[in-house]
């Protein structure tokens, strides 16, 4: 038997209920928190990164030629 076009298997959504959503404003938005301390930490990080690597490779590099 073929359902009436008003007739749907799908049930009421009325116990689903949409939370408002969370407004920011613009100046909240584009302001950080921690201030330039960021930038300092991110430069820090890449620099001790790159001193660490290339202490490894120089260790590896006198080892392999020492032989």
């Amino acid at each position: 038997m073929k359902p009436e076009s008003n007739e749907t298997n799908i049930p009421e959504r009325a116990d689903f209920t949409v939370p408002a959503p969370i407004m920011i404003s613009h100046l909240d938005a584009s302001q950080d928190p921690a201030g330039c301390r960021t930038l300092y930490v991110l430069g820090f990080g890449i620099a001790g990164a790159i001193l660490a690597n290339t202490l490894v490779f120089i260790c590896f590099a006198s080892l392999y030629t020492s032989s």
